[in-house]
């Protein structure tokens, strides 16, 4: 997902500038303990440069996030690497940790992929 940054995604009429980079993650095993039980550590799986848009509070509902802090949308290129990226999955971006709970191509413009990421309050999810 390696791409020049500020490459701009045309959707319709408006022109999106890519200008963040997000960081993809996956939980992966990465050894064991004395009682041999699996140990768990995020790492790494793709970068990209990519649009952020706040996401409205119907749209929240319709997620099923209604507990988040804050929601946004990451806009990036559709590549085979974002087509694999899962909701299990993590992203880093704006300096802060979002969960992804929606992903899929962008409705009205072919060559965008969306992810939607959101922070929970302490308490408000598992």
């Amino acid at each position: 997902m390696a791409q020049s940054q500020g490459a701009p995604l045309s959707r319709g009429k408006e022109v999106i500038i890519r200008d963040r980079k997000a960081l993809f993650e996956r939980r992966a095993e990465t050894g064991r303990n004395p009682l041999n039980e699996p140990i768990y550590q995020w790492q790494p799986i793709g970068a990209s440069w990519a649009a952020v848009e706040e996401v409205g509070e119907g749209e929240t509902a319709a997620n099923g996030v209604e507990g988040a802090v804050a929601a946004i949308r990451v806009l990036v290129l559709d590549t085979p690497q974002a087509r694999s990226i899962t909701l299990a999955d993590r992203l880093q971006i704006l300096g802060q940790t979002w969960d992804l709970v929606g992903r899929g191509p962008h409705s009205v413009k072919r060559g965008v992929y969306a992810f939607v990421g959101a922070r929970y309050a302490a308490g408000g999810a598992p």
